[in-house]
């Protein structure tokens, strides 16, 4: 048996190729849109992908396992409950599947989603008893996957599951069970998991405060879970949506270079903060073209709006219109330069070091924090307002008017993009560059109030 983990490290999400060499076949738990990774990956190792295993209907990410089906004859699996609308095998809890001399089995473990079951996997060759743990969200790597994405209204049902499935499901396994989680360090599914992209049920019932906290009361797990809970991108909700539904293929065709902008769509500057701040057009959003890009985007930009890239790099633009595809933002209308239309004078936001910023702040310019609650926590500028960069536009009223502002947050890269928010607002707004590391570097002072 062979596994083969990929790794997206913008969206934080795991997804895995399981491969029985001898039969020569394979397959998927809780792939992306982007399935020729896969595809290559089985070819690689000479293997077929005849089955496809979904944890959960997902909010964070569009699956592939509609689109793997539209290419090929493959069987997807998922929770009975599920209510998938595309052509699935929904399993109840204990059901075992074979692929070659894998057995799956199905356990059924609500709590990050009702529908929600993981996969004990067990070697045939070498024993009928389980040695993979396929968790989806119901065990993370030192967390398990949040329970409050589908709202208030059955947030306390969630929990109550996601207690009792630690208790009663997972914690039981054995110590030796390996357990592959879907969701990793960056994904807003959870707060604060760990770096490892694997672990065991042994060193989890250890060193996990919240399976820990699982042993205990349901009120002491239930203000575990609570904690240090990040902003859930505004796209959740028409992720989960489109799984459902079940998404198709992405386009593969290539994006047309754009001489001006589409009406409506939103123009999306992918380069550095000193490159956007020194010159850009006029309306562009600072979101730099990292792992985190489409996270971002989906942050920020109404799901459905049209997207332009701003970059002369066609390849750049193609690998970005493909990170948005597995978030469902589809509707990419092409790439347009960066430099203003003609007729239009570039717009600038000043990048100022930390001492710069402390010194406009001394003279009336507000500082805005657009972090995580987390690291606002931590420690933040004195006299800071705090306000996470996915909500400010919303909420740019709380923000005192007439008075410059200054962005940060904790390298500068969040806060550019907040920056553009704010600009494309009408406020003067400058940058912190390097952000709030910059500011504890050069020894200023750090506020814990709030």
């Amino acid at each position: 048996m062979l596994i083969e983990q990929f790794f997206d490290a913008g969206l934080g999400h795991a997804s895995y190729l399981v491969a029985d060499p001898d039969a020569g076949v394979a397959f998927l738990v809780d792939p992306d849109r982007d399935i020729d990774v896969y595809l290559g990956a089985a070819s690689r190792l000479g293997v077929l992908i005849t089955d496809s295993f979904e944890t959960h209907v997902h909010n964070d990410y569009v699956s592939g396992s509609r689109a793997l089906a539209q290419l090929r004859p493959i069987a997807v699996h998922a929770g009975k409950s599920a209510g998938l609308a595309y052509a699935h095998e929904g399993h109840a809890d204990g059901e075992v599947i074979r692929v070659g001399e894998l057995a799956v089995r199905c356990i059924a473990t609500p709590g990050h989603t009702p529908e929600h079951v993981a996969y004990l996997v067990a070697d045939l060759r070498r024993s009928d008893d389980p040695q993979y743990l396929f968790s989806g969200g119901a065990l993370l790597v030192g967390q398990i996957a949040r329970v409050d994405l589908l709202g208030p209204e059955i947030a306390e049902q969630l929990a109550r599951s996601a207690y009792e499935t630690l208790r009663e499901r997972v914690l039981p396994l054995a110590d030796y069970v390996a357990v592959f989680p879907t969701h990793g360090g960056g994904s807003a599914c959870a707060a604060d998991v760990a770096g490892s992209r694997w672990t065991t049920l042994g060193f989890e019932r250890l060193h996990n405060h919240i399976a820990r906290s699982a042993t205990a009361d349901y009120a002491s797990f239930r203000a575990a879970i609570a904690a240090g809970l990040p902003v859930a991108p505004a796209y959740y909700p028409h992720v989960r949506t489109m799984n459902a539904k079940g998404a198709e293929l992405s386009s593969r065709s290539p994006l047309p270079f754009l001489r001006d902008a589409a009406p409506g769509a939103a123009l999306i500057d992918p380069r550095p903060p000193h490159l956007f701040g020194a010159g850009h057009r006029r309306e562009a959003l600072n979101v730099v073209g990292n792992d985190s890009f489409a996270v971002r985007v989906g942050a920020v930009v109404p799901f459905g709006t049209p997207v332009v890239i701003l970059t002369l790099d066609a390849e750049q633009a193609q690998r970005l219109r493909a990170q948005l595809a597995v978030i469902g933002f589809d509707d990419v209308r092409g790439y347009l330069s960066p430099e203003p239309a003609s007729g239009d004078d570039p717009l600038q936001i000043e990048q100022l070091d930390a001492r710069a910023a402390a010194s406009r702040a001394s003279d009336g310019a507000v500082l805005l924090d657009v972090r995580e609650e987390a690291e606002w926590r931590a420690g933040h500028a004195p006299g800071a307002i705090h306000i996470p960069y996915e909500h400010v536009r919303d909420r740019a009223r709380e923000i005192p008017a007439g008075r410059p502002i200054v962005a940060y947050c904790a390298s500068g890269v969040r806060s550019s993009l907040a920056a553009s928010l704010l600009e494309s607002a009408g406020r003067d707004v400058a940058n912190m560059r390097g952000g709030f590391t910059a500011w504890r570097s050069a020894q200023l002072p750090v506020a814990h109030e709030g």
